[in-house]
């Protein structure tokens, strides 16, 4: 009788609680995490593109005759490119 208690008190002591398996998996967790998501977060935290002020009225009123490539429109050919999209977009 003897030897059988000692060895459940043996295979008791050999099994894993259930604490160091949890510790075990957070640890795999924050290593997974450091050697993954860490240089995804510095990429984007180094090379994140400049905030764009808001620009005022009068700022936005000069620029509203330029387009992106640079042409100068008068306020009534914008007026007609307005009216002609605005067209097109109704129309469909």
């Amino acid at each position: 009788m003897a030897k059988r208690r000692r060895r459940r008190a043996r295979a008791r002591r050999k099994r894993p609680g259930a604490i160091l398996v949890i510790v075990l998996l957070v640890l795999a967790a924050g290593f997974l995490t450091r050697r993954l998501l860490m240089p995804r977060a510095m990429h984007f935290l180094t090379h994140r593109p400049h905030d764009v002020p808001l620009r005022s009225g009068v700022a936005r009123g000069r620029e509203q005759n330029m387009n992106g490539a640079g042409e100068k429109l008068s306020d009534s050919d914008r007026q007609a490119l307005d009216r002609l999209v605005r067209q097109r977009t109704d129309g469909r």
